[in-house]
C-alpha cells in the first residue's frame, strides 16, 4: 500500500531569507532610481529608463516568488490578494506607467522599508517581544501584498 504524500514544513533559514529580502530591496532601489531619473529625461532616454524600471519590477516579482516559496504565510497572503506568483504575462506585452510618478516613488519607498523590516526580524536570534514581532510580520505581509498590487496596477 502506498503512503500518501505529506508535505512537511521546512525550517526557514534566516540567513537565506535575509539575503532574499536584501535582493528585493536592491531591485526596488534600482527601479526607484530609474523612475526618478526618467522624470528629468527627454523622450528617448525616458523610454529607456522606463524599460529599465519595468525590468527591475519583473526581477523584484521573481524575488517575491522565491520568498513565497520559503514563506508560506506570505504566499497565502499574496494568493488572498489575487496574485499568482507563477503566472507571467507574455514578454512582448507593452507596459506603461499610469498615475502619479510621486505615488509610484512613495510606494517603492514603502516596499523598501518593509523589506528592511523583514530582514531585521529575520536577523533577530531571540527576543522577549516574540508575540509582537509575529503580529508585526503578519501585518507587514498584508501591507506588502497590498502595495505590490498598487504598483502592479500602475504599471
Amino acid at each position: 500500500m502506498k503512503k500518501p504524500f505529506i508535505r512537511r514544513l521546512l525550517a526557514v533559514d534566516p540567513a537565506h531569507m535575509i539575503t532574499l529580502h536584501q535582493e528585493a530591496i536592491e531591485q526596488l532601489e534600482l527601479m526607484r532610481t530609474a523612475v526618478e531619473a526618467s522624470e528629468q529625461a527627454s523622450d528617448g532616454i525616458r523610454d529607456t529608463l522606463n524599460n529599465m524600471a519595468e525590468t527591475h519590477w519583473e526581477e523584484y516579482l521573481d524575488v517575491i516568488h522565491m520568498i513565497c516559496m520559503h514563506d508560506e504565510n506570505l504566499a497565502a497572503v499574496m494568493k488572498k490578494h489575487g496574485f499568482k506568483m507563477n503566472d507571467n504575462e507574455p514578454a512582448d506585452a507593452e507596459r506603461q506607467f499610469y498615475g502619479s510618478r510621486l505615488l509610484l516613488l512613495s510606494l517603492l519607498l514603502g516596499l523598501i522599508r518593509r523589506h528592511r523590516r523583514f530582514a531585521y526580524f529575520y536577523g533577530l536570534k531571540t527576543n522577549p517581544m516574540g508575540d509582537y514581532i509575529k503580529e508585526s510580520i503578519a501585518m507587514e505581509r498584508e501591507n506588502v501584498a497590498g502595495m505590490i498590487g498598487m504598483v502592479q496596477n500602475m504599471i
